[in-house]
Protein backbone atom coordinates (compact mmCIF):
# COMPACT_ATOMS: atom_id res chain seq x y z
CA UNK A 1 0.00 0.00 0.00
CA UNK A 2 1.02 3.61 -0.58
CA UNK A 3 0.91 6.07 2.31
CA UNK A 4 -0.65 5.57 5.73
CA UNK A 5 -3.79 3.55 6.42
CA UNK A 6 -6.89 5.39 7.62
CA UNK A 7 -6.62 7.20 10.97
CA UNK A 8 -10.02 5.80 11.98
CA UNK A 9 -8.74 2.27 11.46
CA UNK A 10 -5.55 2.93 13.42
CA UNK A 11 -7.53 4.56 16.23
CA UNK A 12 -9.88 1.57 16.45
CA UNK A 13 -6.97 -0.87 16.40
CA UNK A 14 -5.05 1.03 19.10
CA UNK A 15 -8.09 1.08 21.41
CA UNK A 16 -8.82 -2.64 20.92
CA UNK A 17 -5.13 -3.52 21.43
CA UNK A 18 -4.98 -1.48 24.63
CA UNK A 19 -8.21 -2.85 26.12
CA UNK A 20 -8.03 -6.32 24.54
CA UNK A 21 -11.73 -5.80 23.92
CA UNK A 22 -13.84 -4.65 20.97
CA UNK A 23 -16.65 -3.72 23.38
CA UNK A 24 -14.52 -1.46 25.59
CA UNK A 25 -12.89 0.12 22.54
CA UNK A 26 -16.35 0.94 21.17
CA UNK A 27 -17.35 2.52 24.51
CA UNK A 28 -14.19 4.65 24.60
CA UNK A 29 -14.62 5.90 21.04
CA UNK A 30 -18.40 6.33 21.37
CA UNK A 31 -19.25 4.12 18.39
CA UNK A 32 -20.88 0.71 18.02
CA UNK A 33 -18.97 -2.54 18.36
CA UNK A 34 -19.79 -3.38 14.76
CA UNK A 35 -18.20 -0.08 13.67
CA UNK A 36 -15.01 -1.01 15.52
CA UNK A 37 -15.00 -4.46 13.90
CA UNK A 38 -15.52 -2.93 10.47
CA UNK A 39 -12.65 -0.46 10.93
CA UNK A 40 -10.27 -3.17 12.14
CA UNK A 41 -11.17 -5.48 9.22
CA UNK A 42 -10.61 -2.60 6.78
CA UNK A 43 -7.21 -1.91 8.39
CA UNK A 44 -6.24 -5.57 8.14
CA UNK A 45 -7.24 -5.55 4.46
CA UNK A 46 -5.12 -2.44 3.82
CA UNK A 47 -2.12 -3.95 5.60
CA UNK A 48 -2.60 -7.48 4.27
CA UNK A 49 -2.13 -8.85 7.78
CA UNK A 50 -4.23 -10.40 10.53
CA UNK A 51 -3.91 -8.30 13.68
CA UNK A 52 -6.16 -10.12 16.17
CA UNK A 53 -7.22 -13.64 16.92
CA UNK A 54 -10.09 -14.69 19.17
CA UNK A 55 -9.44 -17.24 21.91
CA UNK A 56 -12.88 -18.01 23.27
CA UNK A 57 -14.23 -14.61 24.34
CA UNK A 58 -10.77 -13.09 24.58
CA UNK A 59 -9.04 -11.02 21.91
CA UNK A 60 -5.32 -11.66 21.42
CA UNK A 61 -2.83 -9.82 19.26
CA UNK A 62 -1.01 -11.69 16.54
CA UNK A 63 2.73 -11.20 16.10
CA UNK A 64 2.02 -8.53 13.46
CA UNK A 65 -0.56 -6.98 15.78
CA UNK A 66 1.90 -6.76 18.68
CA UNK A 67 4.47 -5.02 16.49
CA UNK A 68 1.92 -2.51 15.23
CA UNK A 69 0.48 -1.98 18.74
CA UNK A 70 3.85 -0.82 20.06
CA UNK A 71 4.03 1.85 17.39
CA UNK A 72 0.40 2.99 17.57
CA UNK A 73 0.42 3.15 21.37
CA UNK A 74 3.46 5.46 21.29
CA UNK A 75 2.04 7.57 18.45
CA UNK A 76 -1.38 8.05 20.02
CA UNK A 77 0.21 8.80 23.42
CA UNK A 78 2.16 11.63 21.78
CA UNK A 79 -1.00 12.89 20.10
CA UNK A 80 -2.91 12.88 23.39
CA UNK A 81 -0.09 14.77 25.14
CA UNK A 82 0.01 17.39 22.40
CA UNK A 83 -3.76 17.88 22.49
CA UNK A 84 -3.70 18.10 26.30
CA UNK A 85 -1.04 20.83 26.10
CA UNK A 86 -3.16 22.77 23.64
CA UNK A 87 -6.19 22.44 25.90
CA UNK A 88 -4.25 23.61 28.93
CA UNK A 89 -2.91 26.58 27.00
CA UNK A 90 -6.40 27.44 25.83
CA UNK A 91 -7.72 27.24 29.39
CA UNK A 92 -4.89 29.35 30.87
CA UNK A 93 -5.55 33.06 31.13
CA UNK A 94 -2.98 35.80 31.52
CA UNK A 95 -3.29 38.55 34.12
CA UNK A 96 -1.01 41.55 33.71
CA UNK A 97 -0.42 43.66 36.83
CA UNK A 98 1.43 46.96 36.88
CA UNK A 99 3.03 47.97 40.17
CA UNK A 100 5.97 49.90 41.54
CA UNK A 101 9.35 48.15 41.57
CA UNK A 102 9.47 48.32 45.38
CA UNK A 103 6.12 46.57 45.81
CA UNK A 104 7.00 43.99 43.16
CA UNK A 105 10.39 43.15 44.69
CA UNK A 106 9.56 43.27 48.37
CA UNK A 107 5.99 41.94 48.43
CA UNK A 108 4.39 40.67 45.23
CA UNK A 109 7.13 38.40 43.84
CA UNK A 110 7.76 36.59 47.17
CA UNK A 111 4.01 35.95 47.57
CA UNK A 112 3.30 34.82 43.99
CA UNK A 113 3.70 31.07 44.70
CA UNK A 114 0.63 31.31 46.92
CA UNK A 115 -1.42 32.80 44.09
CA UNK A 116 -0.19 30.25 41.56
CA UNK A 117 -1.09 27.41 43.92
CA UNK A 118 -4.63 28.77 44.28
CA UNK A 119 -5.12 29.77 40.63
CA UNK A 120 -2.94 27.56 38.42
CA UNK A 121 -5.13 28.53 35.45
CA UNK A 122 -3.88 32.14 35.63
CA UNK A 123 -0.47 33.26 34.43
CA UNK A 124 0.56 36.49 36.18
CA UNK A 125 2.69 38.98 34.30
CA UNK A 126 4.25 41.74 36.39
CA UNK A 127 5.09 45.10 34.81
CA UNK A 128 7.21 47.03 37.33
CA UNK A 129 6.69 50.69 36.54
CA UNK A 130 6.36 53.89 38.57
CA UNK A 131 4.12 55.55 36.01
CA UNK A 132 0.39 55.61 36.67
CA UNK A 133 -0.84 53.45 33.80
CA UNK A 134 -4.60 53.27 33.48
CA UNK A 135 -5.76 49.66 33.92
CA UNK A 136 -7.74 48.46 30.93
CA UNK A 137 -5.27 50.05 28.51
CA UNK A 138 -1.99 48.87 26.98
CA UNK A 139 -2.67 45.29 28.06
CA UNK A 140 -2.71 46.16 31.80
CA UNK A 141 -5.51 44.47 33.78
CA UNK A 142 -4.84 45.99 37.22
CA UNK A 143 -2.43 48.42 38.88
CA UNK A 144 -1.04 48.60 42.41
CA UNK A 145 0.06 52.08 43.38
CA UNK A 146 1.31 53.87 46.50
CA UNK A 147 -0.48 57.12 47.07
CA UNK A 148 -3.30 59.07 48.72
CA UNK A 149 -6.14 57.30 46.91
CA UNK A 150 -7.32 59.98 44.48
CA UNK A 151 -7.69 58.13 41.18
CA UNK A 152 -10.58 59.68 39.22
CA UNK A 153 -12.30 57.43 36.73
CA UNK A 154 -10.84 54.25 38.22
CA UNK A 155 -12.17 51.74 40.72
CA UNK A 156 -9.78 51.69 43.66
CA UNK A 157 -9.45 49.47 46.72
CA UNK A 158 -7.21 50.35 49.64
CA UNK A 159 -4.94 47.41 50.40
CA UNK A 160 -3.08 48.54 53.47
CA UNK A 161 -2.86 50.84 56.44
CA UNK A 162 0.78 51.85 56.35
CA UNK A 163 2.65 52.46 59.58
CA UNK A 164 6.16 53.87 59.44
CA UNK A 165 9.00 53.04 61.84
CA UNK A 166 12.80 52.92 61.69
CA UNK A 167 14.30 49.55 60.67
CA UNK A 168 17.90 48.37 60.53
CA UNK A 169 20.14 45.36 60.57
CA UNK A 170 20.26 43.53 63.95
CA UNK A 171 24.01 44.18 63.90
CA UNK A 172 23.52 47.92 64.57
CA UNK A 173 22.11 47.38 68.08
CA UNK A 174 20.22 50.64 68.59
CA UNK A 175 18.85 50.98 72.15
CA UNK A 176 17.44 54.51 72.37
CA UNK A 177 16.29 57.12 69.88
CA UNK A 178 19.34 59.31 70.55
CA UNK A 179 21.52 56.50 69.16
CA UNK A 180 20.29 57.50 65.69
CA UNK A 181 22.73 60.42 65.84
CA UNK A 182 25.58 57.88 65.58
CA UNK A 183 24.18 56.13 62.51
CA UNK A 184 23.49 56.92 58.87
CA UNK A 185 19.89 57.80 58.07
CA UNK A 186 18.64 56.25 54.81
CA UNK A 187 16.01 58.17 52.85
CA UNK A 188 13.66 57.10 50.07
CA UNK A 189 12.38 59.90 47.86
CA UNK A 190 8.96 58.43 47.01
CA UNK A 191 6.34 61.22 47.09
CA UNK A 192 8.86 63.30 49.00
CA UNK A 193 6.74 66.50 48.97
CA UNK A 194 3.36 64.91 49.78
CA UNK A 195 1.96 66.39 53.02
CA UNK A 196 0.72 62.99 54.22
CA UNK A 197 4.09 61.33 53.90
CA UNK A 198 6.04 60.27 56.99
CA UNK A 199 9.72 61.09 56.55
CA UNK A 200 12.58 61.43 59.00
CA UNK A 201 11.59 65.01 59.93
CA UNK A 202 8.15 63.90 61.07
CA UNK A 203 9.22 60.71 62.81
CA UNK A 204 12.10 62.31 64.74
CA UNK A 205 9.86 65.18 65.81
CA UNK A 206 7.26 62.74 67.12
CA UNK A 207 9.99 60.80 68.94
CA UNK A 208 11.37 63.97 70.54
CA UNK A 209 14.82 63.40 69.04
CA UNK A 210 15.94 67.00 68.66
CA UNK A 211 19.66 66.22 68.45
CA UNK A 212 19.39 64.00 65.37
CA UNK A 213 19.83 65.73 62.02
CA UNK A 214 16.90 64.53 59.84
CA UNK A 215 18.47 65.65 56.56
CA UNK A 216 21.77 63.80 56.57
CA UNK A 217 22.35 60.51 54.81
CA UNK A 218 22.02 59.06 51.30
CA UNK A 219 18.79 59.24 49.29
CA UNK A 220 17.23 56.60 47.09
CA UNK A 221 14.63 56.91 44.36
CA UNK A 222 12.82 53.74 45.47
CA UNK A 223 11.90 52.39 48.89
CA UNK A 224 13.29 48.90 48.22
CA UNK A 225 16.76 50.39 47.69
CA UNK A 226 16.75 52.05 51.11
CA UNK A 227 15.51 48.81 52.69
CA UNK A 228 18.25 46.78 50.99
CA UNK A 229 20.83 49.26 52.30
CA UNK A 230 19.40 48.82 55.80
CA UNK A 231 19.57 45.02 55.53
CA UNK A 232 23.20 45.36 54.47
CA UNK A 233 23.95 47.33 57.65
CA UNK A 234 24.56 50.64 55.86
CA UNK A 235 22.23 52.63 58.10
CA UNK A 236 18.66 53.02 59.36
CA UNK A 237 15.67 53.32 57.00
CA UNK A 238 12.07 54.25 57.59
CA UNK A 239 10.14 51.10 56.78
CA UNK A 240 6.58 50.83 55.50
CA UNK A 241 4.64 48.02 57.14
CA UNK A 242 3.89 46.19 53.91
CA UNK A 243 7.42 46.29 52.56
CA UNK A 244 9.34 45.25 55.70
CA UNK A 245 6.99 42.81 57.46
CA UNK A 246 8.61 39.70 55.98
CA UNK A 247 12.15 40.94 56.69
CA UNK A 248 11.23 41.68 60.29
CA UNK A 249 9.61 38.27 60.73
CA UNK A 250 12.63 36.47 59.27
CA UNK A 251 15.21 38.47 61.21
CA UNK A 252 16.90 40.37 58.39
CA UNK A 253 15.66 43.62 59.93
CA UNK A 254 14.69 44.76 63.41
CA UNK A 255 12.48 47.66 64.47
CA UNK A 256 14.39 49.04 67.48
CA UNK A 257 11.75 51.56 68.59
CA UNK A 258 8.09 51.12 69.48
CA UNK A 259 6.96 54.37 67.87
CA UNK A 260 5.05 53.85 64.63
CA UNK A 261 3.40 56.70 62.73
CA UNK A 262 0.41 56.13 60.47
CA UNK A 263 0.94 57.41 56.96
CA UNK A 264 -1.72 59.10 54.86
CA UNK A 265 -0.31 57.15 51.94
CA UNK A 266 -1.18 53.53 51.24
CA UNK A 267 -1.12 50.83 48.58
CA UNK A 268 -4.16 50.79 46.32
CA UNK A 269 -5.43 48.29 43.78
CA UNK A 270 -6.76 50.08 40.70
CA UNK A 271 -9.05 48.49 38.13
CA UNK A 272 -11.00 49.96 35.19
CA UNK A 273 -13.85 52.19 36.32
CA UNK A 274 -17.46 51.87 35.26
CA UNK A 275 -17.59 48.10 34.82
CA UNK A 276 -17.28 44.89 36.79
CA UNK A 277 -13.74 43.48 36.92
CA UNK A 278 -12.96 40.43 34.80
CA UNK A 279 -12.97 37.07 36.66
CA UNK A 280 -9.14 36.96 36.67
CA UNK A 281 -8.97 40.44 38.23
CA UNK A 282 -11.59 39.49 40.84
CA UNK A 283 -9.60 36.40 41.75
CA UNK A 284 -6.39 38.43 42.07
CA UNK A 285 -8.10 41.14 44.15
CA UNK A 286 -9.57 38.60 46.58
CA UNK A 287 -6.25 36.86 47.05
CA UNK A 288 -4.35 40.14 47.36
CA UNK A 289 -6.65 41.53 50.06
CA UNK A 290 -6.49 38.29 52.03
CA UNK A 291 -2.72 38.06 51.88
CA UNK A 292 -1.82 41.68 52.52
CA UNK A 293 -4.23 42.05 55.45
CA UNK A 294 -3.47 38.73 57.10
Amino acid sequence: MNGLPSLAGLEAFEAVARHRSFTRAAEELHVTQSAISHRVRALEAQLGATLFTRVGRRVELTEEGRALAEETNAAFALLRQGIARLERKKQTSALTVSCSPSFAIRWLVPHLPSFRARHPELDVRIAADDRLIDPGRDGIDACIRYGAGRYPGLSHTRLSLERITPVCSPALRLRKVEDLAKHVLLHDEVLRDHPGRVGWHRWLEAAGARRVDPDRGPRFSHAHMAIEAAIAGQGVALGRTTLVRRDLAEGRLVAPFALELESALAYWLLTPGGRSPAPAVRAFRGWLLEQIRS
